[in-house]
C-alpha cells in the first residue's frame, strides 16, 4: 500500500490514458502484484498494460461491459472480470475481487 508513481494533469486529461505512463514510471525490475482502479479504467489499453507487467487487475467492469476478442492477454483478463461480474453478480463480485481496498 505504497504511491509507486504519480502523474499531475489538467482538468481536460483522462484517467485511463495515463495509467500505461504511470505503470512505466516503475522500474521493469520491481515486480507489480496488483493494480486497483475504478471502472474509468476498464478500457482494453489499461487491461494490456496491466498485463505487460505481468500483474494482475482488479477493474471493475461497467455495467452494460461485452466481451472483447480474446487476442491479448489483457483482453482475456478483462473478459474474466466481465463473466465473473455477470455470473456473481456486481455487489458479490467487487467484495470477492477485493475491489473495495482501492478506496
Amino acid at each position: 500500500m505504497e504511491v509507486r508513481a504519480v502523474e499531475v494533469t489538467s482538468s481536460n486529461t483522462g484517467d485511463a490514458p495515463m495509467l500505461p505512463e504511470l505503470l512505466n514510471q516503475i522500474p521493469p525490475d520491481q515486480d507489480i502484484e496488483l493494480v486497483t482502479a475504478d471502472g474509468a479504467y476498464d478500457t482494453r489499453k489499461c487491461h494490456d498494460a496491466i498485463a505487460v507487467r505481468n500483474a494482475h487487475a482488479v477493474i471493475s467492469p461497467c455495467k452494460n461491459a461485452k466481451s472483447w476478442k480474446p487476442t491479448s492477454a489483457g483482453a482475456i483478463a478483462g473478459n474474466e472480470a466481465v463473466n465473473a461480474s455477470r455470473y456473481l453478480g456486481r455487489a458479490l463480485w467487487r467484495r470477492c475481487s477485493g475491489y473495495p481496498r482501492r478506496s
